[in-house]
């Protein structure tokens, strides 16, 4: 009998425990119930309290992005430089990092049949000419049969083109610089003999850097050539550099959902290099859409919806999540910049029930 008195008192005290702990939770509701009525309030034809509620303004924003990728740098113009023909290489200037301007010497080969060569053409066309120029003069006094002068011009012109053919086999001795750039390693050696398109060195223009990097699909509406971005590289630490996207693929990959983007970044200090990685930051604009206090935003019947208060009464707006934004949620929805939005006593809200707001929201249609 002693047992089961004591095991009654444990129960009752765990029941006040609990009724304490759900008063303090609800203590503001409770506190409304037991508020005092006036005279005025306890009248039979006075129509009901209206709820009380905290309000918050809807402010319209711009459903802005940072957007962050890995990238790998590239020349904005990279060639190898390939051997211009067969022979033996007499004189080398390609140094590693040497700036060289558009069609400056950078390798020689053994030009002396070459040479040879265009000496001769030479010689031939001036005596082709001097033949040209004496049977025109017999032409003209009418001595020169048509048929021997004819043959003359034709070997003026085979001559001449010779001499072309000469001077191009000539010039395929040098190796100059397609474009302003610098070189890299060369894979030469003066002394080495070396075949028609033999990789001798790289050479690249890098005044500008070409990053390229993946941009989900879901954000490539938001993305187009000439929008902004910083890139930086461990290359050079603590460093920023500043660029612009140049290209957007036509295409997504299929098995990552992502576009490749090109961004021109400037290296006008020439200090970031081809092959480095490079990590790309870009702000992407958005939308305009109603922003709220996240404490709105209601889950109920599978749906979202806020309470605004029109004309003292509550509404319910069915809204859709765009993006929570520090402490804020972004919406898509009917709502308008200014709207009063309850924020605090949703639970006792249902559609047209009077409310009465505790707090000023600016701009507020109550």
């Amino acid at each position: 009998m002693k047992s089961t008195g004591i095991f009654k008192q444990a129960v009752l005290s765990a029941l006040l425990l609990l009724a304490a702990a759900l008063a303090w939770t609800n203590r503001e509701e409770i506190a409304l119930m037991w508020q005092p009525l006036s005279a005025e309030e306890t009248r039979p034809d006075r129509a009901p309290r209206a709820t009380p509620v905290i309000v918050a303004r809807t402010e319209v924003v711009n459903d802005d992005i940072t957007f962050s990728a890995i990238g790998t740098g590239f020349a904005q113009r990279s060639v190898t430089l390939r051997a211009p023909s067969d022979g033996i290489v007499t004189e080398l200037l390609i140094e590693p990092g040497k700036l060289f301007a558009k069609d400056e010497v950078l390798l020689r080969l053994d030009d002396r049949d070459e040479r040879l060569a265009v000496e001769l053409a030479e010689a031939r066309l001036d005596r082709a000419s001097s033949e040209q120029t004496r049977y025109q003069q017999l032409q003209d006094t009418g001595v020169a049969a048509i048929s021997r002068f004819e043959d003359v011009q034709t070997a003026f012109r085979v001559a001449r083109i010779a001499l072309e053919q000469a001077r191009a086999d000539l010039a395929d001795r040098t190796l100059r610089a397609p474009f302003d750039g610098v070189s890299g390693l060369a894979l030469v050696e003066v002394g080495d003999r070396i075949s028609l398109t033999d990789a001798v060195a790289s050479f690249d223009d890098r005044t500008s850097l070409l990053v390229e990097f993946q941009l989900p699909e879901a954000l490539l509406f938001r993305v187009a050539p000439g929008l902004p971005v910083a890139a930086s590289t461990p290359a050079v630490p603590n460093r920023s550099f500043d660029g612009q996207v140049a290209e957007v693929d036509s295409r997504l990959d299929e098995g990552s959902r992502s576009a490749q983007v090109r961004a021109l970044v400037d290296n006008g200090e020439d200090l970031l290099r081809p092959g480095a990685s490079f990590s790309i930051r870009l702000d992407l604009p958005g939308s305009a859409y109603p922003s709220v206090p996240e404490l709105a935003l209601q889950f109920a019947e599978g749906s979202l919806h806020v309470w605004r208060v029109r004309d003292e009464k509550a509404e319910k707006v069915e809204v859709q999540m765009v993006r929570r934004r520090a402490g804020r949620v972004i919406l898509d929805g009917p709502l308008e910049a200014g709207d009063a939005i309850v924020v605090e006593g949703t639970q006792r809200l249902r559609p047209g029930l009077a409310v009465e707001t505790l707090n000023a929201a600016p701009g507020a249609n109550s």
